[in-house]
């Protein structure tokens, strides 16, 4: 099937053809194509600048906010520092006023001096090592050649590149796979250097010349048997870095997660994302990625060059064009196989045999197979690491650790009791940052790829998602930004979703784009009379059913309607009367005018303080979670209206009550429906099969699930407490209407936990937060209030129970009758 090709957003620079190094595994030197002994050892200045002119064409041609480019060799840095400078330049002065420079050298290290660092730091120039783990397996392949040891000298410049002054630079290590080593020492090796990434290569090897270290040659027509040594080398790796917390990202790891979780891998080697990347040689020569040279002299070439042809040109050239089919571009027996969304196929030049081309699996193959499956394994083993199985916590024994959950046992004991710590809470919310994440990648996946401003705005975030991190998770972190991600993946599988919903893609990734500083000019769409741009508030309309926004600073931006944001107490709190996706709450206010968001600015300080003084054990989770209260129509008839959603963690929505404390109460309750929804995003409390309505609620003359009787005794507590306080603080008939709240809510609450108790369906902590419920409810069902507030609660309960019961029987002879 043929796609239309995806531009390049990656570029390795050669600068250097030559290395002052001689490792055995070098598939540049020491492998089939010889093709680098007739190229210039430098890249001289009218090659580096026309290299340039044509990224920069490119990047112009395709509306490319960001291009990586990678120096590398040979050895780069025999380029010499003044020759250095003046490529890097070369490239900044042609490049950045198109799109945005990411800049990499891939060094050996062993020249890497204070000089180059001053130069990288001037430019901003990230640094990746080649280090294959301690002294023993480095200097198995890494030698002078001369047969000295280079592990000294690298581990000296490393030494300079983890100064607190130069720590931004350091990139990661590389580190090129010997099955002899042993696997262990090799991680602690790597992790010594304290680096802040780590990827493991596999060699390059094709079926014709396979992997060193095979106990028995592998068989084509068999690809997937063999002993699979390199991959039960990482497994072993991998259990290391799990067992102790993954402590630092190791890409290959990492790809294959991504991939089994619907995320981009950022890599060749795995998966099926298309290839971007494309090589430029000291002679201006293009070519494909350079690890093809291992598979026969002049695979990587493309009769192609930065003189006579643009980089377009190289996307219709065939080895590049098969690496962007997809599931297309691999073999018939990789089609046909589980895996190979996950493992790609392998690297393409892995793939290579002399009687039918790269129309194979990896002869790596039965490795990939058996480290992505214990992958798999081990996955399974933590519930995907965010979500506990039902029946995996049914035990005997239900105070036991809960896995998966990464609370520490004081803070998931005050959740139980119904409270919560700051660092609980934190926690559940780093548990939405990976859920939203993994939404966004479904998103990316099942979303219109025909549509093109889709399809610009998902590679304007995938970009700023590697070259602005904490940028994207601002926006992530936005709580409608679920809400449109669960609302449109809905749509996609019940019918068309509209265009609003695909097209506020583009108010995401503009909205990220501004928190990163990226100075661009793209689109927000219009939504009725504004053009909301996610955490900043409303654009003006303008003309059309786009506003183009300036993206390079706040300041800049032209907001109609900018979100108010509220000092409460010392806890910063948005008012979001902008977003479209806060109809997640009902039925949200118009934008406020200027008096009652006055009214609002003067209630919530007021109200957070009533909730710090008087329901402290609320406080410290409230503190911490909530970031964002969305305005409620207020009922004609003066009743209390609130929301929680549970796909917009982090906010809640109310009609602002005139009285301040009764906002406190609105809070508290509110914030407990959101505690519980992330605790369910990552735990088990019920039975997932139990969703029929059967339940009694004595709130509600409906029968209720599981979850939402949980819900609703979770959040009622809250309620209690605050009666429990304000009654004290009333006089008169005010203090016995208050009595009688808090005597009616303790004992409706009281029945719902016993209903639960009783229901049969909780798992063991689900058992464990309604028994934690029930022991802070339990005192203050003795606390004294007056005999009639007492007497009116009760006969309330009862007269609701036999209600109740009574509508259920006739529901029943209706149907029998039916």
């Amino acid at each position: 099937m043929s796609r239309k090709p995806v531009p390049f957003r990656q570029f390795v620079l050669k600068v250097h053809s030559r290395c002052d190094l001689a490792c055995d595994h070098c598939y540049i030197y020491e492998q089939a194509d010889q093709s680098w002994r007739g190229r210039p050892r430098e890249i001289d200045a009218k090659t580096a600048a026309q290299a340039a002119v044509r990224i920069a064409e490119h990047a112009a041609a395709h509306g490319l906010p960001e291009v990586r480019i990678v120096l590398h060799g040979g050895e780069p840095l025999l380029l010499g520092l003044e020759r250095m400078r003046e490529v890097l330049a070369a490239l900044e002065t042609t490049i950045s006023p198109v799109a945005r420079l990411d800049l990499r050298i891939h060094t050996n290290a062993v020249l890497l001096d204070e000089g180059f660092l001053d130069l990288f730091a001037e430019h901003g120039v990230k640094v990746g090592v080649s280090l294959d783990g301690d002294r023993a397996a480095n200097d198995r392949h890494r030698l002078y050649r001369d047969g000295r040891s280079s592990y000294d000298q690298v581990l000296a410049a490393l030494e300079r590149l983890r100064a607190p002054t130069r720590r931004a630079l350091y990139a990661g290590l590389l580190c090129t796979i010997d099955i002899a080593n042993d696997p262990v020492a090799v991680y602690r090796g790597l992790l010594a250097q304290q680096p802040p990434r780590i990827d493991l290569l596999l060699p390059h090897s094709t079926w014709e010349t396979q992997p060193v270290g095979l106990a028995h040659p592998r068989d084509p027509s068999d690809p997937g048997r063999g002993d699979a040594e390199y991959g039960r080398w990482l497994g072993a790796v991998f259990d290391v870095w799990d067992t102790e917390g993954r402590p630092v990202p190791i890409r290959t790891f990492e790809s294959v997660l991504g991939a089994l979780y619907g995320r981009p891998t950022g890599t060749e080697a795995l998966g099926l994302d298309p290839v971007d990347l494309l090589v430029i040689e000291t002679d201006g020569t293009l070519e494909q990625v350079d690890s093809l040279k291992t598979a026969y002299d002049g695979a990587a070439a493309t009769g192609l060059d930065v003189w006579r042809n643009s980089l377009d040109d190289a996307a219709a050239v065939p080895g590049i064009a098969v690496r962007q089919q997809g599931i297309d571009g691999v073999s018939a027996t990789c089609q046909a196989c589980e895996l190979v969304r996950v493992c790609g196929g392998g690297l393409y030049p892995h793939r290579y045999r002399p009687e039918n081309g790269f129309d194979n699996p990896s002869v790596y193959c039965a490795d990939l197979k058996a480290m992505i499956t214990h992958v798999i394994e081990v996955e399974d083993g933590h519930g995907r690491g965010v979500r506990v199985k039902a029946e995996a916590r049914r035990s005997s024994t239900p105070d036991d650790s809960y896995d998966g959950l990464d609370l520490r046992e004081e803070d998931l004991a005050g959740l139980v009791a119904g409270y919560g710590s700051a660092e609980a809470v934190h926690v559940l919310m780093r548990n939405q940052a990976a859920l939203q994440r993994d939404l966004l990648a479904l998103v990316a996946r099942r979303g219109p790829q025909q549509d093109r401003r889709f399809g610009e705005s998902w590679d304007l975030l995938a970009s700023l998602s590697a070259s602005a991190p904490d940028a994207v998770t601002t926006v992530l972190a936005h709580p409608y930004t679920r809400a449109w991600a669960v609302r449109l993946l809905t749509s996609r599988r019940t019918g068309d979703p509209s265009d609003d919903d695909v097209h506020h893609l583009e108010a995401l990734a503009t909205s990220a784009a501004v928190h990163a500083g990226l100075k661009l000019r793209l689109p927000v769409p219009v939504r009725g009379e504004t053009a909301p741009l996610p955490t900043f508030g409303g654009l003006s309309p303008g003309v059309g059913d786009r506003v183009w926004c300036d993206t390079g600073s706040v300041a800049g931006l032209d907001l109609r309607e900018p979100l108010r944001r509220i000092d409460a107490a010392g806890l910063t709190i948005t008012v979001e009367d902008t977003d479209p996706y806060r109809v997640c709450h009902g039925d949200p206010a118009e934008r406020l005018g200027p008096e009652e968001a006055d009214r609002w600015a003067r209630a919530l300080p007021t109200a957070i303080a009533f909730v710090d003084e008087h329901l402290p054990e609320f406080a410290r989770a409230l503190r911490a979670g909530l970031t964002t209260i969305v305005p409620l129509l207020r009922p004609g008839d003066g009743a209390d209206r609130s929301s929680a959603a549970r796909h917009a963690v982090g906010s809640v929505g109310i009609a602002l009550p005139d009285d301040p404390a009764r906002l406190a109460l609105l809070l508290v309750h509110e914030f407990q429906h959101v505690k519980l929804g992330a605790l369910l995003d990552i735990a088990e409390l019920f039975d997932p099969s139990a969703t029929e309505p059967r339940h009694y609620a004595p709130w509600r003359p409906d029968p209720r699930p599981i979850e939402g009787l949980l819900q609703g005794v979770y959040a009622h507590l809250a309620v209690v407490a605050f009666w429990r306080v304000r009654h004290g603080q009333l006089v008169g008939a005010e203090r016995e209407a208050a009595q009688a709240r808090f005597a009616q809510w303790r004992v409706h609450t009281a029945d719902a936990v016993r209903e639960l108790q009783e229901s049969g369906s909780l798992t063991a902590l689900g058992e464990r937060l309604v028994r934690g419920v029930g022991e802070t409810l339990e005192p203050w069902l003795g606390e004294p209030v007056s005999r009639s507030a007492q007497t009116t609660a009760l006969r309330r309960a009862a007269d609701l129970r036999a209600q109740y019961e009574a509508r259920m029987r006739g529901i029943v002879r209706a149907s029998q009758h039916s």
